[in-house]
């Protein structure tokens, strides 16, 4: 049996279970046709399958989402997110019609990663000079953590692997943001940031560390960097920010700076401890106003067994008169 269909085969004894786990039947029984159309009717957003660390972009007139997808764990998995595979991309013009346009990469697509599959863990996603990029962690051969890259001609895809990581770094939750200039630059773990060239596809320069908070920040457990990166511009300021999932009442925290690089200076909270799961934001602004999208896990959820179910919500976000950012309100319920 070759590597690609060792991964294919990975987790699916029975034919149900390969549907479940490609998103075609989510865990309830219940099929899907791609493209899925549905109304957000309050919190959570997406209630048909696994919608986690969503990373939000705003493209002409319309919201695209990339998320990551939860499994249930599988026989060898150490952790509850081993089984973690199958990105899917959503979109909206309003925030109230969604369409989900289905599964855009998966492990199986990348020859050069872990032979079991899985390990697919929160994507980034960017547009430069007409191509789309998503950005996604996947463990190599070696069992190493390395940043790849997947290319599409639409932000629904299809999305087409490079065929090798990017070289020069490695970790997880990549984060792509392109400045006013056209600048693209790439954050992720451990609180990292380097250039990437005009190609998209390579770094520009060797990774630096962000100063983003004081020592007695750094070395508090529950309020310095644990992971998500996270940058957004607005008014000319920069605004570096990330999750800290030790904390049990808030866990979205932020920094402001005059430079993609920082320094910066450390503000503090910006979001409350979200149900069942980690911050892993994205902000964005459309039609005038700001949003937080996050992700919650609920126990009631289809997907959610003996691993993490979680699912993408979204609130508004509102910034007071120095720039400084209020805390989000999470909401929850059927509008």
């Amino acid at each position: 049996m070759t590597a690609r269909q060792t991964k294919i085969k990975y987790g699916k004894k029975i034919m149900t279970g390969m549907l479940i786990l490609l998103g075609i039947i989510t865990a309830t029984g219940c099929q899907i046709t791609y493209p899925y159309h549905f109304t957000y009717k309050g919190n959570p957003l997406v209630r048909n399958h696994g919608a986690a660390d969503p990373d939000v972009q705003v493209w002409d007139g319309a919201v695209w989402m990339y998320c990551s997808q939860d499994h249930q764990k599988q026989e060898g998995d150490k952790g509850t997110y081993d089984s973690m595979d199958g990105y899917h991309v959503f979109s909206s013009s309003d925030l109230v019609n969604w369409t989900d346009h289905g599964e855009v990469l998966h492990s199986r697509d990348v020859d050069w990663g872990i032979e079991r599959g899985g390990w697919m863990w929160a994507p980034g996603a960017a547009r430069k000079d007409g191509k789309y990029y998503l950005y996604y962690p996947h463990k190599d051969k070696k069992d190493k953590w390395r940043i790849g890259v997947a290319v599409a001609d639409a932000p629904q895809g299809p999305f087409k692997d490079i065929g090798h990581p990017i070289e020069g770094i490695g970790g997880i939750d990549p984060k792509i943001f392109i400045d006013d200039d056209g600048q693209a630059y790439i954050y992720n773990n451990s609180a990292i940031v380097a250039k990437l060239k005009p190609n998209m596809i390579e770094l520009a320069e060797e990774p630096r560390k962000i100063n983003y908070a004081p020592e007695d920040v750094l070395k508090d457990e529950v309020r310095r960097f644990c992971e998500g990166s996270y940058m957004h511009k607005k008014d000319g300021v920069y605004y570096y920010s990330y999750t800290n999932w030790k904390n049990k009442e808030f866990q979205g925290f932020y920094a402001m700076g005059k430079s993609p690089y920082g320094p910066f200076e450390w503000k503090g909270e910006m979001a409350p401890h979200p149900s069942g799961a980690q911050d892993h934001h994205s902000i964005i602004e459309f039609k005038g106003q700001w949003y937080y999208f996050y992700h919650i896990a609920i126990k009631d959820y289809p997907v959610k067994k003996d691993g993490q179910g979680r699912i993408a919500c979204f609130d508004k976000l509102y910034y007071n008169k120095d720039g400084t950012i209020q805390m989000v309100k999470h909401t929850r319920g059927d509008k």
